[in-house]
């Protein structure tokens, strides 16, 4: 049991079948995970957490008098973990994945169910704070367009950074490898591509297939195919992507 923690979770939804579905698949398949109750709105949902004091909410997103991040900001602390079921947008969508919130899309499947329950009895046992959802409502906030900080999520846990920290990303087989100023390196499990997607709209160029690299950071490039970086760090300009680099570095210096 130690390693496999009860949990008690409370859904909240405001369409009945999706509810009811949502609690017969966590019955079904979700053995240790307690329903102690379902919610149809924002109001009796912070009024049901607040009393119960769930390990776990299932939150939807889009509902009458209030949306799901209207009712997280609700709290001062949020000291439950969330998993997040929606049908929302790509934007939405790329907000999650940037702060390594957990999601389900609707319909729900039931093996990504699992994984993320997994996920989040892990995160318990770790002791591991609700840093990635204060990111993703800082993210969402109409004041703030833009985000300083990305969630780089390992086997481990996660660790956050400043995004004009990093100084190189480099493709590590199936995972990524952060090159971080005055913290050396760190690894995570997901691929570059992802991470890439995550960094459109800040200054970051792909010079390899392996390497992408922040052009804030570029110290110098040498005939021989090698550009310098922060740190003493160095990593090599593919021929394929050299012209876009030399004409996207000049246009930031």
């Amino acid at each position: 049991m130690r390693d496999n923690p009860p949990l008690t979770a409370i859904v909240v939804d405001d369409e009945k079948p999706s509810r009811e579905a949502l609690s017969t698949y966590i019955k079904d398949y979700c053995p240790g995970v307690t329903i102690v109750l379902e919610c149809n709105n924002v109001q009796s949902a912070y009024k049901s957490i607040v009393e119960q004091r769930p390990d776990l909410v299932f939150l939807d997103i889009e509902m009458p008098n209030g949306d799901g991040f209207d009712l997280l900001r609700m709290f001062k602390t949020i000291d439950f973990k969330v998993i997040f079921v929606t049908a929302f947008s790509e934007h939405a969508l790329r907000a999650f994945r940037f702060s390594a919130s957990d999601y389900l899309l609707k319909p729900v499947k039931i093996d990504e169910l699992i994984e993320a329950i997994d996920k989040v009895r892990q995160e318990i046992i770790l002791k591991q704070t609700n840093i990635n959802l204060q990111m993703l409502l800082e993210r969402l906030s109409p004041q703030q367009h833009n985000t300083h900080n990305l969630v780089i999520s390992s086997a481990k846990g996660f660790k956050v950074v400043i995004i004009d920290d990093l100084i190189m990303c480099e493709a590590d087989g199936y995972c990524t490898n952060f090159y971080v100023t005055g913290k050396g390196k760190i690894t995570s499990s997901k691929n570059l591509k992802y991470y890439e997607g995550l960094l459109t709209g800040h200054p970051f160029v792909r010079v390899h297939h392996s390497n992408l690299v922040n052009l804030h950071h570029i110290k110098g490039y040498s005939h021989q195919g090698e550009i310098s970086l922060s740190d003493e760090i160095c990593c090599p300009l593919g021929n394929s992507y050299k012209s876009h680099f030399l004409e996207i570095f000049g246009k930031n210096r």
